[in-house]
């Protein structure tokens, strides 16, 4: 056998390999689990706060290019622009007065709008030769209207007949060339046009003064329009996630990029972070499972040496107090070990009494069975004389009352046919016929395809016993009692009714009392104990329920889930 030295030793071992075991398999897949969980809360984070920021900011944006179709649309509508536009070049002193009164207009127009602080110029022309441009951040040039001819984006437009107006991504009319957001628009059908050019300032709130980085405009099919300082295949791997925003740019959508991992591990200051980490973690392990591990084997020590004594004598009964001193857990061990001691002594004395008294009931058992047996028999001999004599109401009686002990001996509660239980409704009924001599008459109004149901068995037997004692006896005349039965594809219902003397509402309260209805009840079974063995067996919605007036009988039903033979293991 091992020393007490080796086994605490081994002891000390074990505990310390059991803790670094558990630090290594426990301890560092957490300190993972937790890297990836905590990049997973800033991530979502980060991207809740920022996406509100690109919307908010994308939001600004589009305000300010609403606010450029609202001008171009302005211009096309205007009438004195109209007007202006149907004539032809050269223009005669009034209509040079009518130029000069549209444009006055238009940059009145202009200086009250969101787009004033963005515009570059607003070109205003027709095909014969009549144009005048509003300048803003950039001056007007007499070849404005030829260089806007040339341009692709203008042969591209299909304007259709009306005000309407396209806005697109291009550069600036003029050098040095610049991104710039271009409106074209078209007044009637005049062969006239609006040609609006807004700088790139109109951005600032995405890109200029953003809080936000990775932010582009693409294209349709991904391609980075502006600013074309990114470079669109770092974005392409799986640690990137990407959010559109609307931008009213025709074919233009803002693109958002975060990275899904804002804690890299693979960063110097990440990785050495992890390992720091890790490394101090394992040495605050290693100190405590060593000052543990000693600590627990110094108070195991009386606790190993008394529980080996126990073992080995099998003096159980005997108590150690040193090994409960203290307040820790193994003082808490050593206590429940001596009431162990305690309980075990304690436990095989009573184990001698009890094997002396299970010998002694045994017998007992054994002389009971005799005496059902014996009442059988002589049951059996007092309808056997009774027929030789003739005298039939004995011959049922003695008969009856022998059938329904043996199905009383046989214990309530077991699932039977509908059809068995009327037939031990039957054989009480001989029984009591023989007492009250023809008293009362019972009337089975059962289906054939309700036979086979299944029921509790005796629990109509102590509801005809309710109608004879209850009902019909202090009636003091002849009385009827319907057995009847019917269902609605989930419950069969059966009903014992009676019209006898009928109940109040008082009497219909007491009648589930106990204490009340098993005075001369044959089997012992009351009312409310009917009803708290179905509820119990099947629902709350199941059970038994009664209907009773003064004078007009009453009606007991029992309400049960519709099972068949056969269906009782479903």
């Amino acid at each position: 056998m091992m020393s007490m030295k080796k086994l605490i030793s081994s002891l000390r071992a074990k505990l310390t390999l059991a803790v670094l075991v558990c630090y290594f398999l426990i301890t560092i897949p957490a300190l993972l689990i937790l890297y990836y969980y905590m990049n997973g809360l800033v991530y979502d984070q980060v991207l809740r706060v920022n996406h509100n920021w690109v919307a908010d900011a994308a939001e600004k944006v589009n305000d300010s290019l609403d606010s450029i179709i609202d001008a171009v649309s302005w211009a096309c509508l205007n009438s004195s622009i109209r007007t202006v536009m149907r004539a032809s070049a050269p223009l005669s002193s009034s209509q040079t007065i009518d130029v000069l009164n549209a444009q006055s207009d238009l940059t009145v127009y202009l200086t009250g709008s969101k787009v004033w602080n963005h515009l570059n110029k607003l070109v205003v022309f027709n095909e014969r030769g009549v144009s005048f441009t509003i300048t803003r951040n950039r001056n007007g040039n007499l070849a404005d209207v030829d260089l806007l001819k040339l341009r692709h984006e203008y042969d591209a437009i299909d304007f259709p007949t009306g005000s309407y107006v396209s806005l697109m991504l291009s550069g600036t009319l003029n050098t040095p060339y610049e991104t710039a957001v271009v409106a074209y628009g078209r007044i009637d059908d005049h062969d006239a046009y609006v040609y609006a050019e807004i700088n790139a300032s109109v951005f600032d709130p995405l890109f200029s003064d953003s809080a936000v980085e990775n932010l582009y405009l693409v294209d349709d099919d991904g391609t980075m329009l502006w600013p074309v300082s990114g470079n669109p295949e770092s974005y392409e791997s799986e640690s990137w996630s990407q959010e559109l925003f609307d931008i009213h740019i025709a074919g233009v959508r803002l693109a958002y990029f975060e990275n899904r991992q804002p804690i890299r591990l693979g960063s110097i200051y990440g990785l050495t972070g992890f390992l720091v980490l890790i490394t101090g973690s394992l040495i605050l392990v290693v100190l405590v499972s060593l000052i543990t591990s000693r600590y627990l084997t110094s108070s195991t020590r009386k606790l190993v040496r008394h529980i080996s004594y126990l073992s080995e004598s099998g003096r159980y009964g005997l108590v150690n107090p040193e090994i409960e001193k203290g307040n820790d857990e193994m003082a808490a061990i050593g206590r429940t070990v001596n009431r162990m001691s305690t309980s075990i002594s304690q436990l095989l004395e009573r184990n001698e009494k009890l094997h002396e008294e299970k010998r002694e009931s045994e017998l007992s058992m054994l002389q009971m069975q005799v005496n059902p047996h014996f009442l059988y028999n002589t049951l059996e001999s007092i309808h056997y004389l009774a027929e030789v004599q003739k005298a039939e109401g004995i011959a049922r009686m003695s008969r009856g009352l022998s059938l329904l002990l043996k199905s009383i001996a046989k214990g309530r509660g077991r699932m039977i046919r509908l059809a068995d239980e009327l037939e031990l409704v039957r054989q009480y009924d001989e029984i009591q016929q023989v007492r009250y001599m023809g008293l009362y008459e019972i009337e089975y109004k059962v289906e054939e395809k309700h036979l086979d149901c299944l029921i509790q068995e005796f629990t109509l037997q102590p509801l005809v016993e309710n109608a004879i004692f209850h009902g019909i006896e202090p009636s003091g005349r002849d009385g009827k009692i319907v057995i009847s039965a019917h269902d609605d594809g989930t419950y069969l219902y059966v009903t014992v009714s009676d019209d006898g003397v009928g109940m109040d509402r008082d009497e219909l309260e007491r009648i589930w009392d106990e204490r009340e209805h098993l005075k001369g009840n044959m089997t012992g079974v009351g009312i409310r104990n009917i009803d708290e063995r179905i509820k119990l067996y099947y629902s709350a919605d199941c059970g038994l329920s009664y209907e009773s007036a003064k004078g007009r009988g009453t009606a007991a039903t029992v309400k049960i889930v519709l099972k068949r033979e056969g269906e009782e293991k479903d």
